[in-house]
């Protein structure tokens, strides 16, 4: 395996989300590196091809920021609707009117905050990708 195989391998194993010990085992294996030096090209491949690595990860960050969205959205709405009913959720049994309600709802907002946040790194990754 020659350097531009290796960087190619690395680029794509990072693109799918594989362990870096796994990436840097393999390149020990296959391309006759040493722990040390297998971790420093990794580092270095990372840093010179962070863009495309970012291009490769992006479906599945996608998604699962999507989900997230959507579940901060469902829970917090949620919420709010048995919040105007006068439901009381309390949270872990501890007698605080409105407690559960409260952190519920925080937990819905951010959950979509960071989904947000989330799909914005990605697509701000992307766009200076190209």
């Amino acid at each position: 395996m020659d350097q531009a195989e290796a960087t190619e391998f690395v680029v794509r194993e990072l693109g799918k989300h594989r362990s870096r010990d796994e990436i840097i085992r393999t390149l020990c294996e296959q391309a006759g590196f040493d722990w040390k030096r297998a971790q420093q090209f990794v580092r270095q491949v990372e840093t010179e091809h962070g863009s495309r690595i970012a291009l490769r990860q992006s479906p599945l960050i996608v998604i699962i920021g999507v989900g997230t969205i959507l579940a901060g959205i469902v829970i917090t709405l949620w919420v709010t609707f048995e919040t105007l009913n006068g439901t009381i959720i309390f949270l872990l049994s501890m007698p605080i009117p409105y407690l559960g309600n409260l952190v519920y709802f925080a937990t819905g907002l951010g959950m979509i905050g960071g989904g947000f946040l989330g799909l914005w790194r990605t697509i701000k990754a992307l766009w200076n990708s190209q």
